[in-house]
Parts: structure tokens; sequence; C-alpha cells
């Protein structure tokens, strides 16, 4: 089954390509699939671009399930939910990524 990937995913993965900084996308994971996977030490970074989809009550009930379970599995996990699709979200979450990135081996600035 094909994980729709939204606009936004496209974008933020257009600015990590353009700074060099490697990743996966939708990288299958034992409960669910990461949006972006950094292979990060001492534990790999997983992050969920979470739209209006992952906004409702229901939907956010699932992914808490399975985004504690990726914590007790050892993994980081960044949520960056966001309302609007535009220039200025796609910078504060992009700069999400960067600072949580900073923290790990991985040798960005």
């Amino acid at each position: 089954m094909a994980v729709p990937v939204s606009s936004m995913e496209y974008r933020l993965a257009e600015k990590l390509q353009a700074d060099h900084i490697q990743y996966l996308t939708q990288e299958p994971l034992y409960v669910t699939s990461a949006d972006f996977y950094f292979p990060t030490s001492p534990r790999p970074l997983v992050v969920f671009v979470d739209g209006p989809p992952h906004l409702t009550e229901n939907q956010a009930r699932k992914d808490d399930i399975y985004r504690t379970a990726l914590r007790h599995s050892g993994y980081r996990v960044l949520e960056l939910p966001y309302k609007y699709d535009n220039e200025k979200t796609l910078i504060e979450l992009y700069e999400a990524i960067r600072k949580e990135l900073a923290k790990s081996s991985v040798g960005i600035s």
C-alpha cells in the first residue's frame, strides 16, 4: 500500500537535499512509517510531518500509540504538526528538523 506524501513533505525534502542532509523518506518501521528517517547517533531520529488529517482527535490518538511504541524502542521522535501549507510554515518545520539534528552526531550547523 502506497503512503500518500504531502506537498509539505516534498518541499521539506527539497530543502534537505539542497543542504546535503541525508535522510530516507517513508521509512517503514515496525508499527508505522516515518515521513523522514535520519540515521543519527546514538539513536535514529524519525520525523512525522502532521498536516490537518493528523489533527483530528481520533488520528492523534492513533499517532500517539505508534509514536510511543517507537520511543520505547529507542527512536527519537520529532512530531511537527501544522495547519497551513505555506512558506512560513515550511521554514518553521525545516528549522525544527535542523535544530533536532544539531543535537546528534550528524554534524550540521
